[in-house]
């Protein structure tokens, strides 16, 4: 049986715009965590855009990754390493939907109207006032950041250790070119 060893040129492309994304994300919003709101708010304008287009990109990723089998994991991995690999990429689309969805959710609540990078105003969803929600929302929104940044971390060791350690080579099936 042939089978690809490495993933498609969409999926690649995919995977590194919405990884690029995630990152520069995490970044603004840890380097605004302690500054004051008026000084917080131009990054943030780029932290929302950023994740809206990271929704869609990820539904984008998510149909294409439906229609199309990625290659097989090396024969010789581990059972439990397996598993983990596959909860962990559930768990990335969870997060790369659910995080921008929430963010805008929490946005509408107060309404906090954006700009898509100064393109359009994002329409705000319909939970307007609903003060409870947006705290909710708030809290769930940086947890899930927390929890995101964890699993950055926790992608970025496996790669390493599958690269370095056990030679599995599963970096070079993602990498352009």
């Amino acid at each position: 049986m042939n089978q690809r060893s490495n993933y498609s040129t969409t999926a690649i492309w995919f995977h590194w715009i919405i990884a690029i994304l995630i990152i520069t994300n995490i970044g603004l919003a840890e380097f605004t965590e302690d500054m004051s709101r008026e000084a917080r708010g131009p990054y943030m304008d780029y932290h929302k855009a950023i994740g809206i287009t990271i929704l869609f990109l990820s539904i984008g990723r998510l149909g294409w990754r439906l229609g199309h089998k990625p290659p097989p994991l090396p024969a010789n991995m581990p059972g439990w390493q397996t598993l983990l690999s596959k909860i962990s990429h559930v768990l990335f689309y969870v997060l790369m939907i659910g995080l921008p969805i929430g963010g805008w959710l929490w946005m509408s609540t107060y309404p906090a109207p954006f700009s898509y990078f100064g393109l359009f105003e994002v329409p705000m969803l319909p939970v307007e006032g609903n003060k409870a929600l947006g705290e909710a929302l708030h809290e769930g929104h940086k947890l899930g950041g927390k929890i995101m940044l964890g699993l950055v971390v926790l992608h970025l060791l496996a790669v390493a250790k599958h690269h370095l350690v056990d030679k599995h080579n599963l970096l070079a099936r993602m990498w352009p070119g």
